[in-house]
């Protein structure tokens, strides 16, 4: 295989990967079915009354595992013929009541093309945001997140061209919930596709 081609296979791979990673930037066409995680309408009062909902649940410091992220990027390879990824590593996600923080750190293995190859995203992304009691809206977003891809042992580095694409965050007009674990927020897969949730842990 020329180098030309092995380039090629690798652009095509970032260019897949960041749409894995900005795919939550795009409003969902409806709002997300209740999951379980929602709380009981027929939980004792007392229950209700303690339990944290609207904005004030996602005040703390988060962390997306390893299978939340699977979930995630299995539904994006599901949408895209020709492509696999797998995931090692999570995300980190930080609120405060203006502020948030979200820190990917994981590599991914994908086949695309035919071609076997690694992706690995770091960095992170930070603004301002506000919540309703349902949907997440971010602003003034500043970015150092760093991408590289490898296919057929060419490297390809994408920050720029996945910077570009970051008019919004991946947080962004996301809808979110509370969950008893943690914030449910249900990242979007690309227009048209159903949304995927993804439950955040305590950081530890």
């Amino acid at each position: 295989m020329s180098i030309e081609s092995r380039r090629f296979q690798a652009v095509a791979a970032l260019s897949l990967l960041s749409l894995g990673l900005l795919s939550a930037c795009t409003p969902p066409d409806e709002e997300p079915a209740a999951t379980d995680a929602a709380v009981d309408a027929s939980a004792p009062e007392e229950a209700e009354e303690e339990a944290v909902t609207g904005p004030e649940c996602l005040i703390g410091d988060w962390y997306i595992a390893e299978d939340q992220m699977q979930g995630f990027y299995s539904a994006v390879s599901g949408s895209n013929d020709g492509l696999d990824i797998s995931v090692e590593g999570g995300t980190g996600l930080a609120f405060t009541d203006a502020t948030y923080t979200y820190t990917p750190d994981f590599e991914i293995l994908l086949q695309v093309a035919g071609a076997e190859g690694t992706g690995e995203i770091t960095g992170g992304i930070s603004g301002d945001y506000s919540a309703t009691d349902s949907v997440i809206t971010t602003s003034q977003e500043v970015s150092d997140i760093a991408v590289t891809v490898t296919v057929s042992g060419v490297t390809v580095d994408g920050t720029d061209l996945t910077n570009s694409f970051l008019a919004d965050a991946p947080i962004n007009s996301a809808p979110y919930e509370c969950g008893d674990d943690g914030p449910i927020i249900h990242f979007s897969t690309g227009e048209g596709n159903p949304t995927v949730p993804m439950q955040l842990t305590p950081a530890s």
